[in-house]
């Protein structure tokens, strides 16, 4: 358990409020004020400066509240694996990005399934932001990501690299078309995941690198469920930029076809992490060990 005090940090960062943390935490505002001013003293150092009238994390505040949430993370995790020591078989709390959860992480449970068919698996399929947020809070313990994040922040094991590619319906004209360019693919409507999935941020990189958005789509459609757009691609509601990975089913019974556009060679990595120093790392490792040549 991490100290009172400490809580009352975190809860301070959350809501920028001294106000807003002592009625969360059934506290009164000067007993907010003195947890801080304790954790200052004890530290030496200035957690927070005001500009204007709105509360914001020095740089030295930022790195101390890293620290503590690494610290909670770690302090959770020891309290829910205690809880857990009862059952013959320790579970697995862990996240996948959609398009791992939902094309690759079925050949990846099978194969560590066939090794150890004892085992309880719990996995969340989520975006790359949610899932990152949720395994700082300790609710996971390793995550399969394909997004940006931060290595620095965590332990990482690279899975596959994986090819995007754009896709669109047999009945659209564009798909009988060689050496498309991009900007020929504006005139369509274009139906991209929601905002915070890792894909899409990749993709949107991937335009602003060439000076170009989704705005400059004839229609934007943002689904967060990558078989409703499959499925809207089929039936030719627009076209769309994939994992070539999630596709191949669609692609080898004809339903969606690859577009030939040229200088397409966008790939992204497939990372298996965890938080850098977790006491469960060679745990984490083994796991890794029997799935990465699934």
């Amino acid at each position: 358990m991490i100290d009172f005090r400490l809580k009352t940090f975190i809860d301070l960062c959350e809501t920028k409020s001294y106000t807003k943390t002592a009625k969360r935490l059934c506290i009164t505002q000067p007993a907010v004020s003195q947890h801080i001013k304790y954790i200052e003293s004890q530290y030496n150092i200035k957690l927070f400066n005001y500009i204007g009238k709105t509360l914001i994390l020095t740089k030295v505040g930022q790195e101390f509240l890293d620290s503590i949430l690494k610290l909670r993370t770690m302090s959770l995790s020891i309290q829910n694996n205690l809880k857990k020591s009862n059952y013959s078989a320790k579970p697995l709390s862990f996240g996948a990005t959609r398009s791992i959860g939902e094309f690759v992480m079925p050949n990846v449970i099978k194969s560590y399934l066939s090794q150890n068919s004892y085992s309880n698996l719990s996995m969340i399929v989520d975006n790359t932001k949610n899932l990152l947020d949720m395994l700082k809070r300790g609710l996971l313990e390793f995550c399969f990501i394909e997004g940006h994040f931060n290595k620095a922040d965590y332990e990482t094991y690279l899975m596959s690299y994986e090819d995007f590619v754009f896709v669109s319906s047999p009945k659209n004209p564009i798909c009988n078309k060689s050496n498309l360019k991009v900007e020929d693919l504006f005139s369509e409507n274009l139906i991209i995941r929601e905002q915070g999935s890792g894909s899409r941020d990749i993709f949107e990189m991937w335009l602003f690198e060439r000076n170009y958005t989704t705005k400059n789509f004839s229609k934007l459609l943002q689904i967060g469920n990558i078989n409703i757009i499959k499925e809207l691609v089929k039936d030719n509601y627009g076209i769309s930029i994939i994992y070539k990975v999630a596709v191949l089913e669609e692609i080898k019974n004809k339903e969606l076809v690859v577009l030939d556009v040229d200088s397409m060679n966008l790939s992204h990595e497939f990372n298996f992490i965890f938080l850098k120093e977790s006491i469960y790392a060679d745990e984490y490792i083994e796991f890794y060990n029997k799935i990465k040549n699934f």
